[in-house]
């Protein structure tokens, strides 16, 4: 049994999804279960809701540096 590894750098998260984070190269991965997610021509699937490629800008913001824990 062979096993392959992939790093990806990542870039950007959805803002309401923070477990889902997008890379340069524009896949999407959920970060929870290590997953890519699939799409059709249009858009993709998140939580029960669909976003369209073309809407997707709206939805992101680049991953921050620090992120501040309460405590």
């Amino acid at each position: 049994m062979n096993i392959i590894y992939v790093k990806f750098k990542l870039k950007w998260q959805f803002k309401k999804y923070p477990e889902y984070k997008i890379t340069p190269c524009k896949k999407v991965i959920n970060t929870k279960t290590n997953k890519l997610l699939t799409y059709n021509e249009r858009g993709f699937f998140i939580k029960d809701r669909y976003l369209k490629k073309q809407e997707i800008n709206k939805h992101i913001e680049l991953i921050p540096k620090k992120q501040y824990l309460p405590f």
